[in-house]
C-alpha cells in the first residue's frame, strides 16, 4: 500500500476513534438520537473527514441501518442497547467502526468487545475468511452468546464501503485468503442465542446506482448529488431535507427507487425482536495488523 493511501486510511480511522471517545462522554438516558447523529456528523467534518455513510443509531432489536429522520423525537432510555456505527472517509479511504452503549452493565456488550479483541489476534496475510468466521463463532460460544448469522464483515476500498470479501460471523466454507495491505472491517453482532435479521418497511438510507431518466427536477438534482457529492457512498433523507422540502424529497426518492437509479437500505430488525449488540473495527492486513479505528494504533 502506498504511503499516502495508508495515511488517509489511518486518518479516517483516527477521526472515527476520536469521535467515539468524545461522544461516549455525552451518552446517557434522555439524549435525543437526532441530536446525537447531527453532532457526530458535525464532529467528523470539523476533524477533517467526511461521513462515509449516515451515522447509524440502532436501538435494542433494531440492528442496523437506522439513522434518525427529520423531527425524530426518540431518546435513549435506561437499559437500551444503543449501537452507534460511524463511517469516516478521507478522499474516499474509509474508517468504519461501531460500538454499543448501555447505561447498565450488559453481558452482550461485554462479550461483543471481547470477541472482537480475540479475533484481532488472528488477522494477518494468508488467513482465510473461513478461519475468521470459525474463530468468531468459537469466541461467541466461549462467552456464552449467539450471533446474527446473516450479517457479515466486509472489505473496504476507495469510495466502496462494502467491498469483497464478505466475512460471515459464523463458520463457513470460503477459501478467500487475506492479502497484505487489504482493508477489512469486522463487525460481529451479538444476541442471546443465534438469530438473524429481517428487513423492515422503513428506509432512510440510500445509495447511487446508475443514471436513469426521471421526471421531477428534484429527483434529477438528488441523483446528481448522489453521484457527484456522495460519490456512490450512502446518503440519507435527513441530509437531503437541508436542500429540499421533505415532501419533494419523498417524491423524488420514490421516483428514483422505482427507476432503479438508487439502492435502498431498509432498517434491519432482529427476527424475534431480541436486543442486539454490535462492535466493529477497521483493519489493514499485515503481519501485525493496523487497527485504524483504535486510538494509539
Amino acid at each position: 500500500m502506498e504511503k499516502e493511501i495508508l495515511e488517509k486510511y489511518r486518518k479516517a480511522g483516527r477521526i472515527a476513534a476520536e469521535v467515539r471517545r468524545e461522544i461516549e462522554k455525552k451518552l446517557r438516558p434522555g439524549v435525543r438520537i437526532l441530536d446525537l447523529a447531527e453532532e457526530i456528523e458535525r464532529m467528523i467534518l470539523e476533524k477533517g473527514g467526511k461521513p462515509a455513510f449516515p451515522v447509524n443509531i440502532s436501538i435494542n432489536e433494531i440492528t442496523a441501518h437506522y439513522t434518525p429522520c427529520i423531527g425524530d423525537t426518540r431518546e435513549i432510555k435506561e437499559g437500551d442497547l444503543v449501537k452507534i456505527d460511524i463511517g469516516v472517509h478521507v478522499d474516499g479511504y474509509i474508517g468504519d467502526m461501531a460500538f454499543t452503549y448501555c447505561s447498565e452493565k450488559n453481558p452482550l456488550v461485554e462479550a461483543n468487545e471481547k470477541i472482537l479483541r480475540d479475533v484481532e489476534k488472528i488477522i494477518r496475510p494468508g488467513v482465510t475468511v473461513a478461519e475468521i468466521g470459525k474463530e468468531i463463532e468459537s469466541c461467541a460460544k466461549k462467552y456464552g452468546v449467539g450471533l446474527i448469522v446473516n450479517l457479515t464483515g466486509h472489505g473496504l476500498e476507495r469510495y466502496v464501503f462494502h467491498a469483497n470479501p464478505s466475512i460471515p460471523n459464523v463458520a463457513n466454507n470460503s477459501s478467500y485468503t487475506l492479502r497484505e495491505g487489504e482493508v477489512i472491517a469486522l463487525e460481529p453482532f451479538v444476541v442471546e442465542s443465534n438469530g438473524y435479521v429481517k428487513e423492515s418497511s422503513h428506509t432512510e438510507i440510500y445509495r447511487y446506482l446508475q443514471d436513469k431518466p426521471v421526471r421531477l427536477p428534484e429527483a434529477r438534482e438528488i441523483l446528481r448529488m448522489a453521484r457527484e457529492k456522495y460519490k456512490s457512498l450512502p446518503f440519507c433523507r435527513r441530509w437531503l431535507c437541508k436542500s429540499f422540502s421533505p415532501v419533494k424529497v419523498s417524491l423524488a426518492l420514490k421516483q428514483l427507487e422505482q427507476a432503479g437509479a438508487i439502492e435502498t437500505y431498509p432498517v434491519l430488525r432482529e427476527a424475534k425482536n431480541r436486543p442486539v449488540s454490535q462492535a466493529e473495527h477497521t483493519f489493514i492486513v499485515m503481519d501485525k495488523p493496523i487497527v485504524t479505528t483504535k486510538l494509539g494504533d
